[in-house]
């Protein structure tokens, strides 16, 4: 029986606004009134939805362009004010890994006591900052696809240029090439960090899927930043705490007396044997609260995941050792029956001719 079991602690005690810089991603736009001449000076703020803190806070410049940098995956609000005209809110912007999302606000005149409030669910989505080609593997993806040993590698194949060897079920970096690369030659990186082994080039750990929150794969087009391969760059966020308390529990299971016996058990008459996969865990996170000390909310978060793994697996070896009488061509008390690979008529009585036996063969099996 295998056992297994590990436990991710991710982002305890740590404030969000301190992301891995190869993992965040960027707001920019420009900022122009109603008759489309840009507007110099606005204030911009940026914050942070789920945990409700303020990311960036910036004007515009000269120009009436913005872009605020580093930004971690997730769901944001912009809110911009200027004199004589009435502030803007543009709420529900998701912003994903690594993404560089284009956000122009349109000003109105008034009195910037009063709001308009805009929902940009839709914007940013069309990339026009870069020139990178790939995708984005959303959360729903990462936790509602059906996935063999609940391992994210088998999603990589869903984005275009990346092909696999091997089992479409059992997919690991070792058999995966990203627009023609030879395998073992893409990149890995884990919040920023790359978890691909120097001496072998493969993938050393991912954390549990429940504790992803989304992935990107690079095939193409990518800046100099992601160097080092000649492949493809996977690059995996993990999942944080937020103002509210979430968590979830699962299991993934699987035994045999759901699946069928195997033809040669079924022929010699036997049971089926155990095969029990059980993949169960669950995660939990928040705003660290301790009463009457500490209120995290919109400042400190913390995240746990725990995943475990029983397994009881089959595991069938068998060898057939010729007895003196299978040495002679002598099958009588076989039940299956031999045929003639040149008549292709059964054997009188199963029993081969000598003539019929390779003498090299002959030689071999005569060996103590």
């Amino acid at each position: 029986m295998f056992r297994f079991n590990q436990v991710w602690i991710l982002a305890a005690l740590c404030a969000a606004t301190l992301p891995a810089q190869d993992v965040t991603g960027a707001l920019s736009g420009t900022v122009s009134d109603s008759s489309g001449a840009t507007v110099a000076g606005a204030n911009v703020t940026v914050i942070k939805s789920a945990q409700g803190t303020v990311v960036f806070q910036g004007k515009t410049s000269d120009s009436g362009a913005y872009t605020a940098p580093a930004l971690p995956a997730g769901m944001y609000s912009i809110r911009v004010e200027a004199k004589g005209f009435k502030r803007s809110e543009i709420s529900s912007i998701t912003l994903q890994l690594k993404q560089r999302a284009r956000i122009d606000v349109t000003l109105t005149l008034g009195d910037v006591a009063e709001t308009i409030t805009v929902v940009g669910e839709g914007l940013g989505q069309l990339e026009a900052e870069t020139s990178a080609m790939g995708a984005i593997i959303n959360t729903t993806q990462v936790k509602d696809l059906p996935m063999p040993n609940r391992n994210i590698l088998n999603l990589l194949t869903l984005v275009g240029g990346v092909s696999s060897g091997g089992a479409a079920t059992g997919i690991n970096a070792s058999q995966l090439s990203i627009n023609g690369s030879r395998t073992l030659n893409s990149e890995f990186a884990v919040d920023g960090v790359s978890v691909v082994s120097d001496s072998t080039g493969g993938v050393q750990r991912i954390p549990s899927t429940e504790a992803i929150r989304e992935f990107r794969v690079l095939t193409s087009g990518y800046t100099a930043e992601y160097g080092r391969t000649s492949g493809g760059f996977i690059s995996v966020v993990s999942d944080s705490g937020t103002n509210d308390f979430h968590g979830s529990l699962y299991e993934y299971f699987r035994n045999e007396k759901l699946n069928a016996n195997n033809f040669f058990r079924n022929l010699r008459g036997q049971e089926r044997q155990p095969d029990r996969y059980n993949q169960f865990g669950g995660k939990f996170g928040g705003p660290v609260l301790i009463p009457k000390l500490y209120n995290g909310r919109d400042r400190t978060f913390f995240f746990f995941n725990y995943e475990g793994l029983r397994r009881i697996s089959p595991f069938n070896n068998q060898s057939t050792i010729p007895n003196e009488a299978a040495r002679r061509g002598d099958f009588s008390g076989n039940p299956i029956v031999l045929f003639d690979s040149v008549t292709n008529a059964p054997f009188p009585n199963n029993i081969i001719p000598p003539s019929r036996l390779d003498p090299a063969a002959q030689k071999v099996l005569s060996l103590p």
